[in-house]
């Protein structure tokens, strides 16, 4: 029998197919410990989300308020200070000048006034960085320079009795008013206004943090419920330990943000306020006092001075009203008297000027440096003594305000950081044990 063996080029080729794999790529996504391990992946990284929305919303916080503490309030208190000094100082000059003998008491008004002045002019320096606002102080000091020679040499005149110190004098008031004083009101109010907006960005709604910490309890509500579902088990430990963590840490943290909140506001809208009110009466004042007592001075022009002076009154009687009217105003106690001060200095004001109508100056001089109740001097001091206290309370005010603030998120960065890492970690631990049941 003969075998015939077939050709090897007739022997059939073997498939050269690819090989398919025996599962699709990410099958193991699809299945259920693959879900399992991604629910655990997914709420950790919310987890870590968390701690770091946290801690980085509060720390941003804890800056801004360490700035305005430090730095932007002082700032303004300077400018503020500046602004003051400087109507003091011009007040004292006009009140020295018309007196006889120089009151000592006066003089020492002044020399302390230029003195503050200079000490302002000094601490608001230091904490410039913007050049409008240096090149602004700058000219200040420059003009002040001239301010304190000007006064000088009336002064100098005054003492010899020569009717030119009137001139100078007239000539130094005119550049307080007209360009030093404007340039340390528009110094504090944009100092001021730095304060109003860094204490402002420290009150605003942490959306990130409520956003991801949202999303992180409606993910964990969803993840507990499809596993108690597949796995036939209606309570994890570890999802329910996770959302307990989370729970405390919005409860922590909230309460923190809220306390934190209520300092800012509370030291923006009422301490800040009530300081830019009391400081701009004070101004007022002072600036009413320079009137009176210019117009005792320059011959000619009482009839404008008047007329300055009484509406200066009458803008602090408004300006008065309005602020004892608030019921979140800072103290009240030391203005009580207030509005009576500004009646009787009207009063004292109105006999000033009926001397002069006659060409009594030597009375009328009398009543404005005397010190009978019925006379001027009195019920400005008074008023002044009463002005400065209250922003000294407003100023201390704002500065506990601002620290209460910054001091109510002690201790929040860490506690929301541990409490959402634990949390995590919680997830993980209830859900190694469902892991190990598809081994």
């Amino acid at each position: 029998m003969t075998v015939e063996l077939a050709h090897p080029s007739t022997e059939p080729l073997g498939s050269r197919s690819p090989i398919e794999p025996a599962h699709p790529r990410w099958w193991f996504i699809s299945t259920t410990p693959g879900r399992i391990l991604s629910i655990g992946v997914i709420l950790a990284i919310l987890g870590g989300l968390s701690a770091f929305a946290t801690s980085t919303t509060i720390n941003q916080r804890q800056q801004a308020l360490t700035t305005v503490l430090n730095h932007t309030e002082p700032l303004s208190f300077a400018a503020g200070r500046l602004y003051t000094t400087l109507s003091v100082a011009d007040a004292a000059a006009a009140t020295a000048f018309i007196a006889q003998a120089e009151p000592r008491t006066v003089r020492q008004r002044y020399e302390q006034a230029i003195t503050d002045a200079a000490v302002a002019v000094t601490r608001a320096s230091s904490g410039l960085t913007d050049e409008p606002l240096v090149q602004l102080l700058g000219r200040i000091n420059a003009e002040l320079a001239v301010y304190t020679g000007l006064i000088e040499i009336a002064r100098t005149n005054n003492r010899a009795g020569n009717p030119v110190g009137s001139s100078y004098l007239s000539e130094a008031s005119a550049l307080m008013q007209s360009r030093i004083l404007p340039d340390a009101q528009q110094l504090y109010r944009q100092t001021s206004e730095r304060v109003d907006s860094e204490t402002t960005a420290s009150t605003q709604i942490p959306a990130p943090v409520i956003l991801v910490v949202v999303t992180t309890v409606i993910f964990g509500a969803f993840a507990h419920r499809w596993l108690a579902r597949r796995t036939k088990r209606r309570i994890n430990p570890g999802l329910v330990v996770g959302a307990l963590a989370i729970l405390i840490m919005v409860v922590w943290v909230g309460t923190a943000l809220a306390i934190s909140t209520s300092g800012s506001r509370s030291a923006k809208n009422t301490a800040a306020e009530s300081l830019k009110t009391v400081t701009n009466l004070s101004i007022t004042a002072q600036q009413a006092r320079a009137d009176e007592t210019l117009s005792l001075i320059r011959r000619g022009d009482e009839e404008v001075r008047q007329q300055s002076f009484y509406q200066r009154i009458d803008a602090m009687h408004t300006q008065l009203d309005e602020y004892l009217s608030r019921g979140d105003a800072v103290d009240k106690t030391d203005l009580h008297d207030a509005g009576q001060l500004l009646a009787r200095w009207r009063q004292a004001n109105d006999r000033i000027n009926a001397y002069i109508s006659v060409g009594n100056y030597q009375a009328a001089t009398q009543v404005a440096l005397g010190n009978g109740e019925d006379d001027s001097s009195p019920a400005f001091d008074k008023l002044d003594e009463a002005l400065r206290k209250t922003m000294e309370q407003s100023r201390n005010q704002l500065r506990t305000d601002i620290l209460n603030a910054r001091q109510g998120l002690s201790g929040a960065t860490v506690g929301g950081v541990v409490l959402s890492l634990g949390a995590a970690i919680a997830v993980a631990l209830g859900l190694w044990p469902r892991l190990n049941e598809y081994r």
